[in-house]
């Protein structure tokens, strides 16, 4: 998605029109900027080239149009947020409370998207810019009398993303910092015509009940719409993934995305010169080029006259060493940089207690990132759980960011632990879901009642099985 500038437009009074953005906002733009300029991809980059591959003094259109077109984005920042969204969310998110939100949960968009699915967007979102939010949307009313007539109705609460750029300014109480009003900023695609269509820049201003729709048209800002919801608060719930403050972050990946930028360049000139090293120049001396032209190839040969020259000039390959130990340099510190700050993991040998240190760091930056996420949506749920008039539930969020599954050597231990009677049998069922040796949706009351019955049900099992077998050993005598 695209955000336009921030110009005022045409005929709008600045300070009356919606389509501006805050102080804020304003200053965290360059590091938005630099952020999608590693996660939007290779023709990203291209699109401004003018900004993150400039043009040389002296280099003539067609040749920096050439360069700009071999460049290639290494995605280092975008799988790294990808790899960090994946083990915060590596199990799936726990829903405890009414079976109205287990089956939301299952659409919890309104787009088809589980809240798995929904949570993985929003938190690459918030790793990518420093933050994200909610928006807890309800339908407007239609005379629904109960919530039996709405849930029949199909009228249900639903999440919207934000993204961080989409929010343009806000208000807030100077001590509480709770929100009077916020600005999101979007795009509309309207039908044109029989088969064409156009695009709409909205502005939806939300206040504590109520909200306005705005349109930038051509040279004027229109008034759209108003209307109103039942909450006394805005329904707007961020995720943070670096706060800084109200609405206010900065990308956590920063640091790293400004090497990956740096990668980019420089390994767009080493694909250039790469290019035009690998075609020798042939030098004629003596050749007078106003005596005709030189057709040069294998069924060719030049008649030249005494004393002159004919060669191939090519580069040294050697003169390109320095370029590739620059761009393993740059890739070694992405790399570093970013599992060290992420995963607390090091590619060198290191000590027990280094690495213990390293692993504890690591996980209190994924855990708090992970806390934020799940505080958001048990805020973004309460909100939903106000529409409808219900309790919320509870949503609850693994900390176990690492994947260490129990070999048969750790079972085998448990197991004889559990017959000396040293730990429970829940106790060992839960080390087991945790050890991924049971699936992480057992419900382990239900998995204790069923042992027992089971284990009741086996002398009966075995009596009866002897008597027949006896009965069936009678008639084999009798017969």
């Amino acid at each position: 998605m695209v955000y336009s500038a921030n110009i005022p437009p045409t005929g709008a009074v600045v300070s009356e029109s919606p389509f501006v953005r805050s102080l804020d906002v304003i200053a965290m733009m360059p590091d938005w900027a630099v952020m999608a300029a590693v996660t939007r991809g290779t023709n990203y980059l291209r699109d401004l080239s003018a900004t993150y591959l400039p043009q040389e003094p002296r280099e003539d259109e067609d040749a920096y149009q050439t360069r700009v077109d071999r460049s290639v984005l290494s995605p280092y920042t975008s799988r790294l947020i990808e790899t960090a969204a994946g083990a915060i969310l590596r199990k799936p998110i726990h829903i405890e409370g009414d079976q109205y939100w287990l089956d939301l949960a299952q659409n919890i968009d309104g787009l088809g998207s589980n809240i798995n699915e929904y949570a993985r967007r929003a938190l690459v979102s918030s790793l990518t810019y420093g933050h994200s939010a909610i928006l807890v949307d309800y339908p407007a009313a239609a005379a629904v009398l109960n919530l039996a007539e709405e849930r029949a109705l199909g009228r249900r609460p639903y999440f919207v993303h934000i993204d961080a750029p989409q929010i343009w300014g806000w208000r807030k109480e100077p001590v509480t910092n709770r929100l009077l009003q916020v600005r999101i900023h979007d795009y509309d695609v309207r039908p044109l015509n029989d088969f064409g269509e156009e695009q709409v820049e909205e502005m939806r201003v939300i206040y504590p009940g109520r909200y306005d729709l705005y349109t930038l048209g051509q040279d004027v800002v229109e008034f759209t719409s108003s209307g109103g919801y039942s909450l006394t608060e805005i329904p707007l719930v961020p995720i943070y993934s670096n706060r800084r403050g109200l609405l206010i972050s900065q990308p956590p990946l920063l640091d790293i995305a400004n090497l990956n930028i740096t990668h980019y360049q420089r390994q767009a000139d080493l694909i250039h010169a790469l290019h035009i090293a690998a075609m020798p120049t042939l030098v004629l001396e003596g050749w007078d080029d106003t005596t005709g032209s030189a057709t040069m190839g294998v069924n060719y040969a030049i008649a030249m006259q005494p004393g002159n020259k004919a060669y191939y000039v090519q580069a040294d390959a050697t003169s390109f060493d320095a370029q590739m130990a620059e761009l393993e340099s740059l890739a070694s510190q992405m790399s570093t940089l970013g599992v060290t700050k992420l995963f607390g993991q090091k590619f060198v040998a290191e000590s027990a207690e280094a690495k213990r240190i390293d692993q504890a760091q690591s996980n209190s930056v994924l855990s708090i990132i992970s806390q934020e996420l799940e505080s958001a949506l048990n805020q973004a749920f309460a909100f939903a759980a106000e529409y409808v008039g219900m309790e919320p539930p509870e949503i609850t969020i693994d900390r176990d960011f690492d994947y260490y599954r129990l070999i048969g050597q750790d079972v085998a231990v448990l197991s004889q632990l559990n017959e000396a009677g040293k730990i429970s049998d829940a106790m060992l069922l839960e080390i087991l879901r945790r050890g991924e040796v049971l699936p992480d949706n057992i419900n382990i009351e239900d998995e204790l009642e069923a042992s027992t019955t089971n284990a009741l049900a086996l002398p009966e099992t075995a009596e009866n099985s002897g008597d027949e077998d006896m009965e069936d050993r009678v008639e084999e005598l009798s017969s």
